[in-house]
Formats: structure tokens, sequence, C-alpha cells
């Protein structure tokens, strides 16, 4: 008797355990407000929703219970800046910055995307989808609140946030030539499920701690450092021959 007593206490903990962290899902609703936007000028204003084939665009939900600012900015934005959270992550824990919770893609309707499981998408973060569809937020406690942040890019960019980083030049890659990309605005304070009882919120929509629809911008990649360099120095000798006629 004792010991199916200790057995089952020793499986009430492991699920416990296992539902331990706050959950949350990851999609847009139908609202159009909520929905994702592109343009078609570099700086330019929305143009219309991202195209209802899918597999064109990719996003990332990113979360932290200590930061309500991505390096100082809570407003979205697009195209191209250093402020976008993975450039900005902080202290690598939900309680110290900004963490990854999983990525998305759109779906076959304009301007909406939900949840893909996408397996390793970072050295310690994984995009695997829960039972009921959500996302374990990690570092959070059941239902709890945390602190929402969205980036989304096409995919020519590729299709993983590690190429939207080498995209960004930090593992010293080539860019393409053009791509669309945006951040949302920060929400704060979104209740989180229990992966139980309480039922995972959107981080997506327009209620408290939800993040809005935003806008993919167009960006025309810029010349590397080095070519730049190079550039200058043919200036520099084009200059010094014509002086030498």
């Amino acid at each position: 008797m004792k010991k199916i007593i200790v057995t089952t206490l020793i499986g009430a903990s492991v699920a416990l355990s296992a539902v331990a962290q706050g959950t949350v899902n990851f999609a847009t609703g139908a609202t159009a407000g909520n929905r994702i936007s592109t343009n078609n000028v570099v700086g330019g204003a929305a143009a219309g929703n991202t195209a209802a084939s899918a597999g064109l665009y990719y996003y990332a939900l990113f979360a932290s219970t200590s930061q309500t600012s991505v390096n100082g900015t809570t407003a979205a934005f697009a195209g191209n800046t250093a402020n976008y959270v993975f450039n900005n992550l902080g202290g690598g824990t939900t309680s110290t910055g900004w963490v990854l919770v999983g990525i998305g893609s759109n779906l076959g309707q304009l301007g909406r995307f939900g949840p893909i499981s996408q397996g390793t998408t970072s050295a310690n973060q994984s995009s695997t989808l829960n039972g009921d569809g959500s996302l374990t937020v990690s570092g959070t406690s059941a239902g709890g609140t945390a602190n929402f942040v969205s980036v989304g890019w096409s995919a020519n960019i590729g299709t993983t946030l590690a190429s939207v980083e080498a995209w960004y030049g930090l593992n010293g890659q080539s860019v393409p030539t053009l791509g669309w990309i945006g951040q949302s605005a920060v929400g704060i304070g979104l209740s989180l499920g229990d992966g139980n009882t309480l039922s995972a919120s959107s981080s997506m929509g327009s209620g408290t701690g939800q993040v809005p629809g935003y806008l993919l911008g167009e960006v025309v990649a810029t010349p590397e450092p080095a070519s730049m360099v190079l550039a200058g120095l043919g200036g520099l000798s084009l200059l010094a021959l014509r002086r030498k006629k």
C-alpha cells in the first residue's frame, strides 16, 4: 500500500512539474487590427496584409518577466534598425531579459499566422507545441503573467531565428538584397495558462497584455563593411590616377 502511495505521489509530482511553467498561444485572430501587413516601399506605410499563401513569412515570440521595453522602445517598428529584440536579449532568462518562446508561420489567410513545431531554434530554446497547441514560456510560473514581443520576417531571409540573426550580420553572413521585417509593440502583463485548468491566452490581440498586428517593412540590404572599404579604396585609386593625368 505504501509503495502505491509513493508511486502515486511521484507521478503527481512529475505531472505538476511538467506544467509548472506558464503557457501561451501564438496566433493572430480574424480581427483586422490583429493582422500582419507589409509595405512596398522602403519606409512606406502599410500597403496590405501579408499574402494568403502559406510559408511566405515567419514569426518569433519572445517573453520576459522583467523587461517592459526592447532597448528602450515599446512601440512597433519596421525596417532596418538595431533595436530588434534578437539584438537586445539581455541576460538570457525571462527574469533578466528576453527569451525566445517559439516560432510561427503565416496561414493560408491574409495577414494571419499560427505557431509551428520547429524543433531546436537556438542554443537553449525550442519551438515545440503542447498538446493544446500552446507554447511553454520558459522561466515563468503556471497561471502567472509575462510580457511579450513578436518579430516577423519574409521567408527569403530564412525560416529560423538564427537565419534572421545571420541576415543582420551577427554571424558574419552575407544578406539577401531585399527582405521584409518588423517588430510588434510590447505587450505587458499577459495572463498565462497552466497546461491544465487555465487555458493559454493568445499573445496576439487587443486585450490586456496582448500584442496587436504590426507592419513588416521592406529593407534593401546595404553593402558589408569590407565591401564598403574596398569600394572606398577603389574610389581613391581613381581619384589619384586622375590627378596624375
